[in-house]
């Protein structure tokens, strides 16, 4: 008869887990394990030292805005503390951020400096795979909605304690730049939750960032599989994200690619007295009127880079284009942009009752080859606004084309925040 051997799984092996509990350091008093004391720094070669120095800002943010409180009173994750708190889990993740961690295994690098437990108070930090079952925890839309709550909150508290001259210069600026923009996230687990394949065939998220331009400040992030495109949680976004702003600016003036050529987005932008300026479509219909603009309509055009070396100092000897003149000698077709012009007409997009802006932007291109010029065409760029006429077709093209420093702005939260490998099994909408 043939003996069944029971194998030993291996599991989630660290040195966290090797401890037995009843030998883990617990709190001396009730309540979070991080206490986050005042701190007095000093250099003594004789105790633990390390190299986060950086900590010291985050632990002194979270004491000051009552961050660990704030968390603990609206987050409910555990029916009992033994002994961390939600704001011990949720802060730990932070300051891994901080610290340039990478994954949830980087996590243990802190549990094990005994200069980082006394700079955040605390007798022990949670271990890296106590940290993804406490993830595991968001179970539910309520949940993750309660945290983003309680970011929204502490940003507003961090704008109202801005200095007197800086909220009189946000108050004097004329809109508050709310970018909208999607950004693939490719996984490579088979087991994501939510996942999707994207257009280009990527198994992926694609999440919607909502930010501050300007400042670069991310004011929502929601998380969608690969397949949805980035305008289809754009409206209830813009609906939780546009009260908050306007209550600290003037007024807001929400930027979105062609993506975001919706009347839901119009409509929800409208509803909140802001306004928006988003590219649009080259539909059939609309084709038709642009072909229709008279050429006397059509007014010079120059991009606000050329402007600004037009009217600069002129630039000491002259460098050649090496990508322009190799392409030459390769006999590669290049597009060069030739001139520029405006026009606008008035638009009724499906689905608004009143008519917008439609600032229509013209660009000759000259197509060539290493032989010389082959010919040229016209390419048009729509953009529209529901911006006062005060504001020139100029003024809103430059408007909405500052937006391109967006792709900067998710590119830095993407690798700053080490999102490339700190996916963790749980469903899409909380995956980060």
């Amino acid at each position: 008869m043939k003996v069944s051997i029971a194998f030993e799984r291996a599991s989630h092996v660290n040195s966290g887990t090797s401890v037995d509990p009843a030998e883990l350091p617990w709190p001396e008093t009730e309540g979070c394990v991080m206490r986050h004391p005042l701190l007095h720094l000093e250099s003594d070669p004789r105790g633990e030292m390390t190299h986060y120095g950086g900590l010291v800002l985050a632990q002194q943010f979270v004491r000051r805005f009552r961050v660990a409180q704030r968390l603990d009173e609206a987050l409910v994750l555990f029916k009992r503390h033994a002994p961390y708190h939600e704001s011990d889990h949720v802060l730990a993740l932070a300051y891994t951020l901080y610290a340039d961690g990478t994954c949830l295994e980087d996590q243990a690098v802190l549990q094990g400096s005994e200069a980082v437990r006394r700079l955040v108070g605390a007798c022990r930090i949670p271990d890296p795979t106590t940290a993804g079952d406490f993830l595991r925890r968001f179970r539910t839309a309520q949940d993750i909605e309660q945290l983003s709550g309680i970011i929204d909150e502490v940003q507003e508290a961090v704008w109202s304690k801005l200095s007197g001259k800086a909220r009189r210069r946000r108050k004097k600026h004329e809109f508050a730049l709310v970018d909208l923009d999607g950004h693939i996230k490719p996984l490579y687990g088979v087991q994501k939750e939510g996942a999707d394949f994207s257009y280009d065939g990527r198994w992926s998220y694609q999440p919607l960032v909502v930010s501050l331009g300007g400042s670069g400040e991310c004011l929502r992030v929601v998380n969608q599989p690969g397949s949805a495109r980035p305008s289809d949680a754009a409206a209830k976004a813009l609906k939780e994200v546009l009260p908050r702003v306007l209550r600290h600016f003037r007024n807001a003036l929400v930027r979105g690619d062609t993506d975001f050529d919706r009347c839901d987005i119009f409509n929800t932008v409208m509803d909140e007295g802001a306004y928006f300026a988003i590219g649009a479509r080259l539909y059939p219909k609309r084709a038709a009127l642009v072909g229709a603009i008279a050429e006397k309509d059509w007014k010079p055009f120059f991009p606000r880079a050329e402007r600004e070396e037009r009217g600069g100092p002129l630039r000491q000897g002259y460098t050649k284009n090496w990508r322009r003149q190799k392409a030459a000698e390769r006999g590669f077709r290049t597009l060069r942009t030739v001139k520029q012009w405006l026009s606008e007409i008035d638009y009724q997009p499906h689905g608004l009752d009143s008519a917008c802006r439609m600032i229509v932007r013209r660009v000759l291109i000259e197509e060539s080859d290493g032989q010389g010029a082959l010919f040229t065409h016209f390419r048009y760029r729509l953009v529209l606004t529901n911006l006062p006429r005060s504001y020139t077709p100029g003024q809103v093209i430059d408007l909405t084309y500052q937006r391109c420093d967006q792709e900067n702005v998710i590119e830095q939260l993407d690798r700053a925040a080490g999102l490339e490998s700190r996916q963790v099994d749980c469903p899409a909408r909380f995956a980060p």
